[in-house]
């Protein structure tokens, strides 16, 4: 009996572990790799005795690897899903970056305030938010609700867990662009103001100007945009218990 709380505690803490990897924090830093595998285990401790779980041992080794890394996969994918919000806002977040005239050299990690203040600004808004709204809860509660479809040490995903996937990826694009959608349309307005008046006074140094205007117009739009930040993430956040457990075999 003892042996198979052990293992229930240790495919416990292996979902929790790809969860807890995957998930954001408030800063632009991510959490280091000890901290987040004591997390894991602190989920396991709190949850591994509640949970349903196998009621025997693997027989051999190669099932109980197989188990081990397939509880890993399942939480990665899980955790996945649950990032693709934030990868939403750091895409966002560059495309307005550009737009407004801020520039920079967009990169391919978490955006760093040093080079990417912008992205990394909504990034933690979007991690405050994420934990303000509660959202946190529902994401330990659908980690807790997925050993009713998958106990531990028996992990499985369901029949439209590819294309849950796919969708959390596609809205990356999708959402990215209706949350900067303001400041596109701003962008173009201003370009096409300022080709006109170019036209009307060709002495003007129309680039110069324009880029002022768009610095000042884009960070003015931007302190007004809060609130539509907030409406997209807020059911973003309300819809992702929902998907992650979309992952998982109904039954």
């Amino acid at each position: 009996m003892q042996l198979v709380l052990v293992h229930s505690w240790l495919m416990v803490s292996l979902r929790g572990l790809g969860i807890v990897l995957l998930f954001p924090t408030l800063g632009s830093q991510q959490l280091p790799a000890v901290i987040r595998v004591a997390l894991s285990m602190v989920l396991a401790s709190v949850m591994y005795a509640i949970v349903p779980h196998v009621p025997e041992l693997p027989s051999d080794l190669l099932k109980m690897m197989t188990a081990a890394g397939g509880e890993l996969l399942l939480g990665l994918a899980m955790g996945f899903v649950g990032r693709m919000v934030f990868a939403t806002v750091e895409a966002a977040g560059r495309m307005i970056n550009q737009e407004i005239g801020l520039g920079g050299f967009p990169g391919i990690d978490t955006p760093r305030p040093a080079e990417e203040p912008l992205a990394a600004f909504l990034s933690m808004f979007a991690g405050l938010l994420f934990f303000l709204s509660g959202a946190h809860l529902g994401c330990l509660a659908a980690f807790a609700k997925s050993f009713d479809f998958a106990p531990a040490g028996q992990p499985a995903f369901g029949a439209i867990s590819a294309e849950t996937l796919i969708v959390a990826t596609g809205n990356i694009i999708e959402l990215g662009f209706r949350i900067a959608a303001p400041f596109i349309a701003m962008n173009f307005l201003i370009n096409l103001a300022f080709s006109v008046l170019g036209r009307a006074v060709p002495r003007m140094n129309v680039f110069i100007t324009s880029f002022t205007i768009r610095i000042l117009v884009g960070l003015s739009l931007l302190a007004t945009s809060g609130m539509l930040l907030a409406r997209y993430l807020w059911v973003e956040f309300d819809n992702l218990p929902g998907r992650m457990l979309d992952l998982l075999p109904l039954k």
